[in-house]
């Protein structure tokens, strides 16, 4: 980031312009830079945001709907309350991320690492979680409805109170979940091999 052409006030959140402007400074989103910025509550919906990095970024309440987050760094990122209805996630880094109540509705999160993040009560009905590492991730509360789980990893995820029904699952995954405090567990669909 060029701090010589950008440099709002430490108070006032960036605007959906300001992000605007920074990536016409860069040319490509892999370069783009907004770690341990504060976007509280903007909007980037739609927005092609490709492997740039938001590390520690406040987006909190933010709308990043429909938003291509594929292969970005959000490490540590606040995402609580923030709208990712669709938000393409795929191959991300989530690790300890926060996303208390987050709404993930329809997100691709596939082979993205969600290791020892924040997801209670975060919304994520038909998500895409295949391959996800979500390793020590706090899921109390979360409702996982139609949710594809096939393939995540779930070592010392706290489970208690999450809501899978209908959810997709292997036999073995299945297995592992039982006696985790899973809501609709018996409901879970096993996909075949």
């Amino acid at each position: 980031m060029n701090t010589e052409t950008f440099s709002p006030t430490v108070d006032r959140p960036l605007s959906r312009a300001d992000v605007d402007k920074l990536l016409q400074e860069v040319e490509s989103t892999d370069k783009l830079d907004l770690s341990h910025r504060n976007m509280r509550g903007i909007d980037l919906s739609e927005l092609d945001l490709k492997q740039a990095n938001l590390d520690g970024a406040n987006l909190m309440a933010a709308n990043l709907s429909e938003t291509n987050l594929s292969k970005a760094t959000l490490v540590g990122t606040n995402l609580c309350g923030a709208n990712l209805v669709a938000a393409n996630f795929s191959e991300a880094n989530l690790s300890e991320a926060d996303l208390i109540g987050a709404n993930l509705i329809l997100a691709k999160l596939g082979r993205s690492d969600l290791s020892g993040a924040n997801l209670s009560r975060a919304l994520l009905l038909m998500a895409n979680l295949s391959g996800t590492i979500l390793k020590k991730a706090n899921l109390s509360g979360a409702y996982m409805s139609r949710a594809n789980l096939i393939g995540a990893v779930l070592d010392n995820a706290i489970l208690s109170g999450a809501i899978l029904r209908d959810a997709y699952v292997s036999e073995v995954e299945k297995s592992i979940l039982f006696d985790r405090g899973v809501i609709d567990l018996e409901k879970v669909r096993i996909a075949a091999p």
